[in-house]
Parts: structure tokens; C-alpha cells; sequence
């Protein structure tokens, strides 16, 4: 398992220094965007990987010459000045020497790595950062740079590097993907994230919920673990919000509820267990599940 860092701090402000609309495409498709290609073909690219990143709500080469330009600055200054693409890469190299003693277990390659920028949504659920990963490939997504995304950026990265390895063991299937197969992939993540740097830099994801949430969320969830399929599973994991946003069918889950479930069901296993997230990423979903006893 190797990592190729993308170089996006230099690649944004190359982006911004060119005048010219061509040179700037050129940049943009062939140093951000074609180590990602092969991913993109398979995640609902097409055959036009810019048309894949404006889907996606990244900042594209055209919105460098438009009213997105001061917006665009700013997010690159304040990154650069918070060292925020270094904290992505120096945390990837912590993430893969917690992995290290079971290298002779992990067919992983190399993993495409960056963090990139994106358009900020506010209608819809989040606080400015985001991810995703699936084997040999990486991003963290920001939408905000401000002082809640910013010290997120390490965990945010080494969650997703915990995606690609579990993905690689527990291949993600849309057709045949259970809620308890997801939920346990997302708690691991964010729970390999807390084992590296602290339950205080958790996300939103797992953090914003009350009481009457996270009773309803488990409920809920206990009771659907063997759902399957994308289009069914989505809900679960992501809220009612989103779900509707995207043509999902409703679960009656607050967002992200998958994840907080996920998150306090690895972080009960490893309680009762002792065992390392490393170690738990390993096991199966319904193993972490039933020795938790989080639904008992």
C-alpha cells in the first residue's frame, strides 16, 4: 500500500496565476482530475471527467475567471496557511504505519490522494467537509475553510484511508451493500480517525445529535441491518435529508445516522474487546455488531 499525494496546493495556484482558459482546462483535467478518472468511469463519470467534477460540486476551470475567483483565493490562502495539505499527507503517513503490521494482509497498491475544493451548499447537511474513499483512491473535500474544517483535515484524510482498506476486504457492492456492512465501515473510519487524534476532532457526522436522535437512529437501524442495496441503504446512512435531495427512499433517521450508529457500535467494541481499530477493520460487520452488544 503506497500513497501518491496529489499536489493540489500547487495546482490551485497555478490554476489561479493563468490567464489563459486553455492552459488553465489543461492543467485542471490532466494533473487534478485524470489520476481519478478510472474511479470517476465507475462512480457515475461518463465519458467527460469535468462534467463528473461539476456533478460532484467541485470548483471548476471556468469558475477561475468568474465571480467564484475571490471565493476560490481564499480558500486556497487560508488551506496554504494553515498547512492544510501537508496535515492530509502527514496524517495518510501515520494512518499507514498504524496499518503496517498487517501489510501482508492488505492487496491495496498505490492510493491516489488529495484534497480538493468544492462549491458550499448550505440548504443542505454538513459543516464543510466531506470525503471519499474506495481502494486506490482518496479525496477530502472542503467547502469551508474555516476553524471547524481546518484541524479536521488529518482525520478527515485517515478516515478515508481506513475506507480503502476495509473496502478492499468488504468490497463495496451497491447492489448487494447491507446497512450493518456500511454503518460498521463508516464507525471504523471516524473511529480510526479518534484513535489517531483524539474523540475531540470527530465529525459532525458522529457529534450532532441529542438524545432523541440517537434513540431513534438506533431503533431504527437495529431493526434494518440486513437491508441491501444502495438505493435502500443510502437513507439509513445518510438521513431523511439527503435521501429525499436524491431521490432515496425515506428511513425516518436524522442525518447521518448511520454514521453516529456505526461510530458508538466500534467505539463499544473496542471498549469491551481492547482490540486496535487496525486490528477491528479485519472483522466482520456482524462480528463488531453482536460482541458490541450496542443493539442488546
Amino acid at each position: 500500500m503506497k500513497l501518491h499525494i496529489i499536489d493540489a496546493e500547487s495546482i490551485y495556484q497555478r490554476l489561479l496565476a493563468t490567464a489563459s482558459a486553455q492552459e488553465r482546462e489543461a492543467i485542471y483535467r490532466q494533473e487534478l482530475l485524470a489520476p481519478f478518472e478510472e474511479m470517476m468511469h465507475i462512480y457515475g463519470g461518463g465519458n467527460d471527467p469535468l462534467a463528473w467534477a461539476k456533478m460532484w460540486g467541485f470548483y471548476t476551470p471556468d469558475d477561475f475567471d468568474s465571480d467564484q475567483r475571490p471565493i476560490i483565493e481564499g480558500m486556497v490562502k487560508r488551506l496554504s496557511d494553515a498547512g492544510g495539505w501537508q496535515q492530509s499527507s502527514i496524517a495518510l503517513e501515520r494512518g499507514l504505519a498504524a496499518f503496517a503490521p498487517y501489510a501482508d494482509r492488505i492487496d491495496l497498491g498505490t492510493i491516489n490522494c488529495v484534497v480538493i475544493l468544492t462549491k458550499h451548499n448550505s440548504s443542505m447537511p454538513g459543516r464543510g467537509y466531506a470525503g471519499f474513499g474506495v481502494p486506490g483512491y482518496l479525496m477530502v473535500s472542503l467547502s469551508l475553510t474555516d476553524d471547524y474544517t481546518l484541524p479536521r483535515i488529518g482525520p478527515a484524510s485517515v478516515h478515508e484511508l481506513n475506507h480503502n482498506v476495509r473496502f478492499k476486504l468488504v468490497p463495496f457492492l451497491p447492489m448487494s451493500i447491507t446497512v450493518a456492512d456500511y454503518i460498521i465501515a463508516e464507525g471504523l473510519a471516524e473511529a480510526f480517525a479518534a484513535e489517531l487524534f483524539g474523540e475531540e476532532l470527530v465529525g459532525y457526522y458522529v457529534t450532532d445529535f441529542n438524545e432523541e436522535e440517537l434513540t431513534t437512529a438506533r431503533r431504527v437501524i437495529g431493526g434494518a441491518l440486513e437491508v441491501s442495496g444502495f438505493h435502500a441503504v443510502h437513507s439509513y446512512i445518510f438521513g431523511d435529508t439527503l435521501a429525499e435531495a436524491s431521490g432515496h427512499p425515506r428511513a425516518g433517521v436524522p442525518d447521518f445516522a448511520g454514521y453516529a450508529i456505526g461510530y458508538r457500535i466500534v467505539r463499544q467494541y473496542l471498549q469491551r474487546t481492547r482490540r486496535s481499530v487496525a486490528e477491528a477493520t479485519f472483522l466482520p460487520s456482524r462480528e463488531i455488531i453482536e460482541e458490541s452488544g450496542f443493539f442488546a
